[in-house]
């Protein structure tokens, strides 16, 4: 028993404990990539997850794209509802980032980020996964404890400084300071593992060993971006080889430097260095949509309290300590400098009052008042005013460099000016914001016995929790990667299909694995106007059934996921009447009766890649997977006939 209890405090000290500062910038992190993807979701908002898309709600619920499928999106139908849907979820991903009402917010960001990537399936990637896991497992770290507009308040009610003295007590709450220990910090790390780990046996192919892999990716025109086609026609052969195992290597490699228990300060930093080259290089070169960024996002909660010292030590030699010396009778200063405290978390900054009173207040009538607040250097004895004195504050404040472009936008570029308002109107301003002098002092109050067993018992839920999800995560990796031997496959209880599949918690991994693709390809429509023209509802322009002389598509990471996806003959399904219905309603989205289409053909046009040493890609072919023509109609005199219905061909499984 004593060896076990040893070999357990040795995991909870080393893979269990986090520094609650890394928590919280991997919820700024987090919170912003959430942000940016809804973005980039909502711009596509109208063609693929409203009823004026290509797949509407109520056909989904009737056909849903996978077993176990759920999602608030499918109550919202019409465009304007759905952005309604969107801006909804901005809000919730916008309060997870500033940490506001964090916890809700974070259950709330999962809820909405699964019901999202279920509405539709068709266009899910190893990204839109990996945005489900680690939105999944912040659920259950405090990533509102630092950085936060939570422990913001929670600071205000639990300090009421009265007093200058008051201001120089710098002690920290222990809910601020302590490192938060569970199984879930354990579960995200060893996740984070796993992916690189089955990235590397997975891709087992040929064509990785023998260094082509890069080479085949940078054709691939429906997924590169301009960077990679300059790439691909400059970089010689050998260079891509180079490449292709430098991928390998660096993704093996990342799985000792994240699980080493030991010289963590070296080895955290080396695989927070490598995942950011790594997965850098994807996001420019290629269209993955999220994988890469939120990776990227991932390797925040690597950091050690390691790393915030060193960053500490760091920033302390590149900032001066100040001096704010503000009106000891303003309610509104003293407002501003209980703010400064909280915000100065190196201690750079020290608080005095001045005392030139005011009239009424002790001092003669017309004896000006001192200004709101101004710095001083205690080195060189300089007295900073305005503007100046704020940005004199912010370069002391940690990260506070960073955010005054920020604080300057959001003053409208005048923050001198608006200080100076704020100075000859600090009293009527402190009574709109019902400040007063000093804030009232609260007792302290302990908590209850029932409070403190409820506590623990949400501790043991929790953790319960976690080790059930941590089995469910194991079970989905052996069952879905292939590498696994098979005497391990295993059948999984309902219960555990319904945990990983409503939100998408996969953990198959193997990103062009076992080999690349070698096969380009899009989609192309070929639809015929009433007015006798032929265009391709989905750019506007003619048909274009030729992709060999292509530069890349410009495609972004949904459409092209879509196009490759809907030409599989398992998704047949969604071609009529979803994909259908949407090339019908061309002329409703641009407003012209003479865009009518009474015939259209629908082409899976594709290539192979050139082979290794060549530059030009070959076997260019259409593979037509939908056909329609009007019924009934008769053309009018002059109008040639409408054309043959296409046989409808099968262009993958």
């Amino acid at each position: 028993m004593g060896r076990l209890r040893r070999v357990g405090r040795w995991i909870r000290e080393h893979y269990c404990t986090i520094d609650v500062r890394t928590l919280g910038l991997f919820r700024l992190v987090l919170g912003a990539l959430l942000v940016a993807d809804c973005l980039r979701h909502w711009a596509e908002a109208g063609w693929i997850y409203s009823n004026d898309g290509v797949l509407t709600n109520h056909y989904h619920l009737f056909h849903p794209s996978s077993g176990f499928n759920f999602s608030l999106y499918h109550a919202f139908s019409s465009i304007g509802e759905v952005h309604v849907a969107f801006a909804l979820s901005l809000f919730c991903f916008f309060c997870f980032f500033i940490g506001w009402h964090t916890r809700l917010f974070s259950i709330l960001s999962f809820l909405l980020v699964t019901s999202r990537d279920n509405r539709m399936v068709m266009i899910e990637n190893g990204g839109y996964v990996v945005v489900n896991l680690i939105t999944c497992w912040a659920m259950f770290m405090p990533t509102g404890r630092r950085f936060s507009v939570d422990a913001l308040l929670r600071s205000y009610r639990e300090r009421q400084e009265r007093t200058a003295a008051d201001l120089a007590d710098r002690s920290r709450p222990a809910w601020a300071e302590q490192p938060y220990v569970s199984g879930i910090v354990l579960l995200a790390i060893l996740n984070l593992a796993t992916i690189y780990y089955f990235n590397v046996v997975n891709k087992s192919g040929q064509i990785w060993r023998r260094g082509e892999t890069v080479h085949y990716v940078l054709h691939l025109d429906r997924m590169v971006t301009g960077l990679a086609v300059v790439a691909r026609e400059y970089l010689p052969l050998w260079t891509k080889k180079g490449l292709t195992w430098g991928v390998l290597v660096l993704e093996a490699l990342l799985v000792p430097w994240i699980l080493s228990p030991y010289g963590r300060r070296f080895t955290r930093a080396l695989a927070m260095g490598g995942m950011w080259a790594l997965h850098g290089s994807f996001g420019v070169m290629m269209r993955l949509g999220p994988f890469s960024w939120f990776m990227i996002g991932w390797s925040f909660l690597l950091p050690t309290a390691q790393h915030w010292d060193a960053l500490e030590r760091w920033y302390r030699r590149r900032a001066a300590p100040r001096v704010v010396v503000y009106d000891g009778s303003s309610p509104l200063a003293f407002a501003l400098m209980r703010l400064f405290v909280r915000l100065d978390g190196l201690e750079l900054l020290r608080f005095e009052e001045a005392r030139a009173a005011a009239a009424g207040e002790g001092g003669e009538a017309g004896e000006p008042r001192p200004e709101l607040f101004v710095v001083r250097d205690p080195s060189g004895g300089r007295v900073f005013q305005g503007a100046e004195a704020l940005r004199e504050i912010l370069q002391a404040l940690p990260g506070g460099r960073f955010a005054r472009p920020v604080v300057w936008a959001l003053a409208l570029g005048a923050p001198g000016a608006l200080l100076g308002i704020a100075s000859r109107r600090r009293d009527a301003i402190a009574r709109f914001f019902g400040l007063t002098r000093r804030p009232r002092a609260r007792a302290a109050e302990s908590p209850s016995p029932l409070s403190e067993k409820l506590a623990r018992g949400r501790v043991v839920a929790r953790e319960a929790l976690v080790a059930y999800l941590g089995l469910c995560a194991v079970s989905q990796a052996i069952n879905e990667n292939k590498s696994v031997p098979a005497f391990l496959k295993h059948a999984q209880p309902k219960l555990v299909q319904a945990t990983i599949v409503y939100p998408r918690l996969l953990q198959g991994w193997g990103m062009f694995a076992p080999n690349p693709i070698t096969e380009d390809g899009s989609l192309t429509v070929d639809a015929l106007t009433i007015d006798g023209r032929h265009v391709d509802p989905f750019t506007g322009q003619a048909p274009d059934l030729e992709l060999s002389d292509a530069r890349g598509l410009g495609l972004g990471q949904i459409r092209q996921d879509y196009f490759n996806r809907i030409r599989l003959d398992r998704n047949k399904a969604f071609r009529k009447p979803g994909l259908q219905d949407y090339l019908l309603r061309y002329p409703e989205r641009t407003g012209r009766p003479e865009d009518e289409i009474i015939a259209f053909d629908v082409y899976w046009v594709r290539d192979q890649c050139p082979r290794p040493g060549e530059g030009a890609p070959y076997k260019n072919e259409a593979i037509p997977i939908l056909s329609y023509r009007k019924p009934g109609y008769r053309p009018r005199p002059g109008m040639p006939a409408l054309p043959p219905v296409k046989k409808e061909e099968s262009a993958g499984n």
